[in-house]
């Protein structure tokens, strides 16, 4: 399932999920356990992880955590 948001959560973890997430400039995958693994530090310390265990993000995907991510299919047009 493509999702139009970003979203890391505490229920998905350890289900060795792949997500994706569509952006303004495609549609990027990444694994969702290593995503969790490697920024569980941070997202334990933000008030949303606290509460609802869970991290989403509407408009695109957060740095650095995009830096972990791949363009699957892009939107940009090529130019010549």
């Amino acid at each position: 399932m493509i999702r139009n948001y970003f979203l890391l959560d505490q229920k998905r973890y350890g289900k060795e999920l792949i997500m994706f997430c569509r952006t303004s400039n495609g549609v990027y995958g990444y694994d969702h356990d290593k995503m969790y693994n490697k920024h569980i530090e941070h997202l334990s310390s933000l008030p949303c992880w606290i509460k609802y265990g869970r991290y989403t993000m509407t408009y695109g995907i957060p740095h650095p955590m995009n830096l972990d991510c791949r363009l699957i299919l892009s939107t940009k047009k090529e130019t010549l």
